[in-house]
């Protein structure tokens, strides 16, 4: 379920153990792959480990989780069963709404991580009322042109019928989970979040995604990065640098 971006450190530049280890969660139609061009880009001491979910990479056999309580579900005891000191949890786009359901939970089992990073997805009422069209249920050709529009996906692999049929396959049942999401009310999360966004993002506009801070007790760091929906794979060494800095942040407050 899990795969590490890169070799895992044994020290940090400073000679002391590994400082963090970062979750990474995808969108809909990716993968664990998917974050590693991104993984040279932040702190070295940084353990990285990406989630592939059921339905691609190692787990393409099993069958896509039905909604967000299913994915949380598997999540929750593998990262309860392997954490041993402060982890961050980042999410991007459909990794936004099963980051922040899964960190409610580790709060309720009393280990949740020290950060929450949310990219590109409203805030979880909002994204309840505005995907709600079924994308899931909609034509191979329809889902193959809104990749395209959404870019972040090589155009040979939409070309290709072979490839394009295993693109469909994997963004229908990602998209079952979003557009049938339902937020059920509970508190706010107490762990310091901080929200991502792409500055051309019509999936994800200003208005949609400031209302997360009614999500989280504490205030919540907002950074507006150029681009559309995929901007993290253009603009990889500022959200490292953004990430990394909230991060050290929260852990500077900590010690406070």
């Amino acid at each position: 379920m899990f795969r590490d971006l890169r070799k895992r450190p044994e020290t940090s530049p400073d000679g002391l153990t590994e400082e963090l280890t970062c979750y990474f969660l995808h969108h809909a139609g990716g993968s664990a792959a998917g974050y590693m061009p991104l993984a040279r880009t932040f702190p070295p001491g940084w353990r990285l480990r990406a989630v592939d979910l059921p339905g691609r990479g190692a787990a393409s056999h099993q069958p896509h989780c039905r909604d967000a309580a299913e994915a949380v579900e598997l999540l929750k005891p593998a990262i309860l069963g392997e954490v041993s000191g402060p982890y961050a949890v980042f999410g991007h786009s459909m990794g936004a709404l099963i980051g922040y359901e899964l960190v409610r939970e580790l709060e309720r089992a009393g280990l949740p991580p020290v950060w929450l990073g949310v990219s590109a997805m409203p805030a979880p009422k909002l994204a309840s009322a505005h995907f709600s069209e079924r994308r899931d249920l909609w034509r191979p050709e329809q889902l193959i042109s809104f990749v395209r529009k959404l870019g972040g996906t090589p155009e040979e692999m939409l070309t290709d019928p072979g490839t394009a049929d295993w693109v469909v396959g994997i963004l229908r049942g990602d998209l079952h989970l979003v557009d049938t999401y339902v937020y059920a009310e509970g508190p706010p999360v107490t762990v310091p979040m901080s929200v991502f966004m792409g500055a051309e993002d019509e999936l994800s506009r200003p208005e949609m995604i400031d209302d997360w801070q009614s999500y989280c007790t504490r205030p919540v760091r907002f950074h507006s990065l150029p681009g559309g929906h995929f901007y993290l794979f253009e603009q990889a060494e500022s959200l490292a640098r953004y990430m990394a800095e909230d991060i050290e942040r929260v852990k500077e407050t900590a010690l406070l």
